[in-house]
């Protein structure tokens, strides 16, 4: 019996040494799929979200009650190019990029307004799907050595739809209110893939004064201009992936400051140079947030313009769910486990940290923080976290691919794949059930 348990703890241990190793230091299954099948699996895959995105916006469109999608719709017409009302409608929404690009279809190009407003929907749906495949190709293929687009474009296709396993009893709204895809909410929606850029250009910073090669921008010196123009254009659409990103990084940064001043080898000046010229690229963004919020505290006429951030803890956590780690669990299963089966892949790898730091800092935010008087119930905080949410999924995803393709085959292995599988495709199962697109759609 000893001898037994002591063989099932060196497996274990052997484990969890495998999973904190570089996956370039694994061998891996060679794809064998042809090109030009991927290319027409990814294109496929790409039309299927167009068209559940874009027959999703418009059932919202046109449901009888006032919701987000209806709401955001609506107040799209309200953005004309006259200063004075200009000015009005911004002072109310702010982040107007996705209801300017549905004011634009709908006034110059005359589609009516559900129409321009699902088309939009569906549009930014894509477009995620399209910097989710590159994400996930490139850094696959990084490790694999391997053509990866299939494998990448399956796997962006499954992000497109993962939500979280809403149960009864941890409350009726639990399913739609926090979800790494709120299919109601068209401004979350459209901010994704730029955030997504954002993280990927944070990685290549990353990656670059620690001395290895950039995965995604080849051209190095542009890197802090790409990421200055993404964060302006994600803080435009929807600023609260700034929040959470922003701090995230900065903690998986400063961490590698502090290792680099106890080796004294020099990287921590090079890392002192990347926050400097991370903070400059940061300025474009940081000066609209100020503006947008001084503007909205001294001319917002209803906006609430006295409403304060303050600390109360799980308050509004309580508002949509009694039993938070439940709601927590059922939320993030799939990411969960991956990160207690790969934990050294998330404390080690680039983009396996940064994605842990993103979760655990958007749920400290959303735990923390909220606003006062009514604006309280409105769980603004929630969207911090349902972006950390995002990255999560994504890198559990970009996990469970590498694992997948690793060529050592053992019953562990073999177990440990069906069940990341199973995982993930339950979650999908859970919003395509939440949003009744089984029922409504197909």
């Amino acid at each position: 019996m000893g001898k037994a348990v002591n063989d099932l703890w060196d497996k274990i241990v052997n484990w969890f040494k495998d999973s904190s190793k570089d996956p370039c230091k694994d061998t891996y299954e060679d794809t064998k799929s042809p090109s030009y099948a991927a290319y027409a699996a990814c294109g496929g895959f790409a039309v299927l979200i167009f068209v559940v995105y874009y027959l999703v916006a418009f059932i919202y469109c046109n449901d009888p009650g006032r919701q987000d999608m209806k709401a955001h719709a609506l107040f799209a017409q309200e953005f004309y190019m006259r200063s004075d009302l200009f000015l009005k409608a911004w002072l109310r929404v702010p982040y107007m990029l996705w209801h300017l690009i549905v004011k634009t279809l709908e006034s110059r190009c005359g589609f009516p307004l559900w129409d321009a407003a699902s088309i939009t929907f569906a549009g930014f749906g894509v477009f995620t799907f399209a910097v989710t495949v590159w994400f996930i190709k490139n850094i696959t293929e990084y490790y694999t050595k391997k053509s990866a687009f299939m494998f990448a474009s399956v796997g962006s296709l499954i992000l497109s739809f993962v939500g979280p396993l809403s149960c009864w009893w941890v409350g009726d709204a639990y399913g739609t209110a926090f979800s790494p895809n709120p299919l109601h909410n068209p401004t979350h929606m459209a901010v994704k893939g730029f955030g997504f850029l954002v993280l990927m250009t944070g990685i290549d910073i990353i990656r670059k004064y620690r001395g290895q090669d950039t995965l995604f921008f080849k051209k190095e010196k542009r890197l802090y201009l790409y990421f200055g123009i993404f964060l302006f254009i994600s803080t435009i659409t929807k600023p609260t992936f700034m929040y959470m990103l922003l701090p995230a990084g900065l903690i998986v940064v400063l961490i590698d400051l502090v290792k680099g001043l106890v080796k004294k080898d020099g990287t921590a000046d090079k890392i002192g140079n990347s926050i400097w010229k991370i903070a400059c690229a940061s300025i474009p963004s940081i000066i609209y947030l100020l503006v947008e919020y001084m503007s909205f505290y001294y001319w917002g006429v209803d906006t609430n313009s006295s409403s304060i951030i303050i600390t109360k803890p799980l308050e509004v956590w309580h508002m949509y769910a009694e039993d938070v780690p439940t709601g927590i669990i059922l939320g993030m299963c799939f990411p969960l486990y991956m990160l207690i089966t790969h934990l050294g892949y998330f404390l080690k790898a680039v983009e396996g940290r940064l994605a842990l730091a993103c979760y655990a800092v958007g749920v400290a935010e959303f735990t923390l923080l909220a606003e006062s008087d009514s604006r309280m119930s409105a769980a603004n905080f929630s969207w911090c976290m349902m972006a950390g949410m995002g990255v999560f999924f994504l890198a559990a995803v970009l996990r469970l691919i590498l694992t997948t393709l690793l060529s050592k085959k053992n019953k562990a292995h073999i177990a440990n794949v069906m069940i990341g599988w199973f995982l993930l495709l339950l979650h999908v199962y859970a919003l395509l059930a939440y949003y009744h697109i089984l029922e409504d759609i197909l």
